[in-house]
């Protein structure tokens, strides 16, 4: 966590099970996931946090700050040792699910369960993040950033509304350099980081997703589909998302 920079968490209930939910690029945390920690199956169960990501969000901007996935990663562990947390089921979706397999891999110690909801697994791979490292840095924030909001204000449907509005408290910056880390390669992938964490790990992918999931079973995870569902599964169903969580 960085000096300058205030992170925005959600607390809701209380004791155990403690579920921490990290979300997507151009998302909030706190908006996504936000009828997940109320739908009735998981309300009252337990105490659950949700993290606004440095730059996004309810939480601060700072242009200072790397927002490499690692970076975040270390962020969410500094908010973990600050409530004093350890064993937490880590709940991440798309760029969350590879922050959290980032921290799992880091800080294991804090993490006793890892669920991760279709995350970028691959160098290379991300229709989102592809499209906003196409543009260099200065570019995106003077102009592409914006233009990245318009598309989705004008698009169908509430999701890209929401969408929008998420999108466009992300600091320009930020959202690209974090963009930029999601494609990199690393010295190990983040498919190879969660194959490698020792606790019980969970993959839950969207039904019209059409991901290839065997060599996630193959690899220990316990894989879960979200019916009609495709990578926005909380939006596309949240009943049948939440079903794969308890």
């Amino acid at each position: 966590m960085t000096p300058s920079a205030a992170v925005a968490v959600l607390e809701l209930g209380s004791g155990e099970p403690v579920r921490v939910y990290v979300g997507g690029l151009g998302s909030a945390t706190t908006v996504s996931f936000a009828g997940v920690a109320g739908h009735p199956a998981l309300a009252g169960q337990g105490r659950h946090v949700l993290v606004d990501l440095v730059g996004s969000g309810w939480s601060d901007h700072d242009d200072s700050f790397g927002h490499s996935v690692d970076g975040h990663a270390a962020t969410v562990a500094a908010v973990l040792d600050e409530l004093g947390l350890r064993g937490v089921t880590l709940i991440g979706h798309s760029l969350g699910g590879s922050i959290a397999i980032s921290l799992a891999a880091g800080r294991p110690e804090l993490v006793g369960e890892l669920i991760v909801a279709e995350p970028n697994l691959d160098p290379g791979v991300g229709t989102l993040s592809a499209e906003i490292a196409a543009f260099d840095e200065d570019t995106f924030a003077a102009s592409g950033h914006g233009r990245l909001i318009r598309s989705q204000r004008t698009g169908d449907g509430g999701e890209t509304a929401e969408f929008a509005r998420t999108l466009a408290r992300w600091s320009s910056r930020g959202l690209h350099r974090t963009a930029v880390s999601l494609l990199a390669e690393r010295p190990a992938t983040f498919r190879e980081q969660l194959a490698a964490f020792a606790g019980p790990r969970r993959y839950i992918s969207g039904e019209l997703s059409y991901e290839e999931l065997e060599p996630l079973r193959a690899a220990g995870c316990d894989v879960r589909v979200v019916p009609a569902a495709g990578h926005v599964l909380m939006w596309d169903n949240l009943d049948g998302f939440v079903k794969t969580l308890v």
